[in-house]
């Protein structure tokens, strides 16, 4: 009787450590904690050579959903706005998230890296280098 007591102090001495070691947020669901790259990312950069393409854009989003499924919403200043849906796929261990998407009838493949909430999409377009930075809404 005596050992399981022991036993049990200890085992609950233990949770309670490793609980401690791990900051959770009272506002944090299971997504956040299982799955923190599925989210709302705004753009915060975008540059086409010289060019800032914000000057043109109310926004430009990337919505990562659930089940490989995303969509790249933008709207310009003129009031005209676009939605485009795409299929994703992200590495738990390297963090990284492939994009696939049709444009126009050409297929786009992107791969870029997810850390602290925030990406980098950097490819040659036009001859100019296309650099465009999102970041958790």
């Amino acid at each position: 009787m005596k050992k399981k007591l022991i036993l049990t102090g200890a085992i609950a001495v233990l949770i309670i450590l490793f609980a401690c070691a791990f900051k959770i947020d009272g506002d944090s669901s299971i997504k956040d904690i299982t799955h923190p790259y599925i989210n709302t990312y705004e753009c915060t950069r975008a540059t086409l050579g010289e060019s800032d393409l914000l000057d043109d854009y109310e926004y430009l989003r990337i919505i990562i959903e659930e089940g490989g499924q995303m969509k790249i919403i933008f709207k310009q200043k003129d009031g005209k706005s676009y939605q485009y849906e795409s299929t994703y796929s992200y590495d738990e261990k390297t963090r990284e998230l492939t994009a696939e998407m049709t444009i126009l009838g050409y297929r786009y493949k992107q791969k870029t890296t997810i850390e602290n909430g925030k990406f980098t999409i950097a490819m040659p377009l036009f001859s100019k280098q296309l650099v465009m930075v999102f970041e958790v809404k």
